[in-house]
């Protein structure tokens, strides 16, 4: 939600050139975005809660622990069960860096009601990058520390790089290989850079160093669940191989950690502890994006990917800056990137980078799904000027 009011004030901001006067008088009222959020939150939470009463779902608040593979004790009630679908998220992680305290992690920064003038993101995975943006687009001086080689290690390469150079022309700063070593009492970020110290002052630091699963507390050695990387380990059908009356879904397998799989796995789960197991979870066409601004989206390979594990491998690139609605908007910077077996046309990856982009991506989602080539997609009729049309483009070229 904060992404999405940042996006229109950034937008609109730079909409000078459209013709549109009194953009430079634009503000943020930072406390009545955040307020506005929680309204929402807490409208959505309540919805949820009545629509557990009305399917007759018993609701027990309180911290669970198990007691056996069947019994559970929820505060002080214990209660059993034919079979247990645990889905209890994630939480975020502290690192263990002096000073840490002085710090915050995402559960907070979504809290905060005045703008940080200058914020140090420690992390540059998903969270750190997504709020990395958000911010700086409101207007924040934001740096983003990253202790390995590359912010969001899972992305194309091609496309980190365009995103990183749109992160530099917006004021961001990005460094790598960077060890955190301590948070002083003044929030100055102390670390070392390739060996070197360096400091980084800021109002707000931000830990960004990943979300493990929520397992602590479910006392799981009593119901003998076995963990994998910290995370609950499951089969196929989302079951305990080691207490099979035992499910688990979203965050906590520590596996995807998205939320429309946490709900493509919850059904699954629910569905195979009670009626056995029918169905094996299948992620071969799932399409994900890091919702920076703009919003870099996928689904499938990447280009290393996939040269790595296919002889034959084609490439077709539509920037943004060529597509006329793009132009229009004043929204060209990105691109569409395509990846193919040169020999089928069969699709390996597609990457989108710029204005809709998480929405777009569910186009090639529903085309790799449905077993489409590339050169079918790129002979189909689409309307004309849109955004969407860029993939289409992409797909033709080449």
């Amino acid at each position: 939600m904060l992404v999405s009011t940042v996006e229109l004030y950034w937008r609109a901001r730079k909409s000078g050139g459209l013709g549109i006067t009194g953009v430079e008088a634009l503000g943020l009222d930072w406390g009545a975005i955040v307020e506005r959020k929680d309204r929402l939150v807490a409208s959505w939470s309540k919805g949820k809660d009545r629509s557990l009463e009305k399917e007759g779902i018993a609701v027990l608040r309180g911290q669970a622990r198990f007691l056996g593979p069947r019994r559970l004790r929820v505060g002080e009630q214990t209660v059993t069960a034919e079979k247990v679908v645990i889905a209890t998220g994630s939480a975020p992680r502290r690192p263990p860096i002096a000073g840490a305290e002085r710090a915050i992690t995402s559960d907070e920064l979504i809290h905060l009601k005045i703008l940080p003038r200058r914020m140090v993101v420690v992390g540059g995975g998903l969270i750190g990058m997504e709020f990395g943006f958000c911010f700086a687009r409101a207007g924040t001086r934001v740096t983003v520390l990253q202790a390995g080689p590359q912010v969001l290690p899972g992305v194309d390469d091609e496309m980190r790089e365009v995103l990183l150079t749109i992160g530099r022309e917006a004021g961001m700063e990005f460094r790598m290989n960077v060890q955190v070593t301590r948070i002083a009492e003044d929030r100055v970020v102390e670390a070392e850079v390739n060996g070197a110290p360096e400091r980084f002052p800021a109002d707000v630091v931000l830990l960004a160093t990943g979300r493990p699963p929520n397992v602590g507390g479910l006392n799981l050695e009593a119901a003998g669940v076995e963990l994998e990387r910290g995370g609950v380990k499951v089969n196929e059908y989302l079951q305990s191989p080691t207490a099979p009356d035992v499910y688990a879904a979203g965050d906590v397998t520590g596996r995807h950690q998205h939320t429309p799989v946490a709900w493509y796995e919850g059904a699954i789960a629910a569905e195979n502890a009670l009626k056995g197991n029918r169905k094996a979870v299948d992620y071969r066409f799932l399409p994900t994006a890091v919702f920076t601004l703009p919003a870099l989206a996928q689904i499938g390979l990447t280009e290393r990917e996939a040269r790595a594990s296919h002889p034959r491998v084609g490439v077709n690139r539509a920037p943004l800056k060529h597509n006329p609605a793009a132009g229009v908007r004043d929204e060209t910077e990105g691109l569409v990137k395509v990846i193919y077996e040169e020999a089928s046309g069969r699709l390996l990856g597609v990457h989108l980078l710029g204005a809709g982009a998480e929405d777009l991506i569910e186009i090639a989602a529903a085309a790799m799904r449905g077993g489409l080539t590339r050169a079918e997609i790129g002979a189909m009729h689409y309307v004309f000027p849109t955004l969407g049309g860029a993939i289409f483009d992409a797909m033709a070229g080449g």
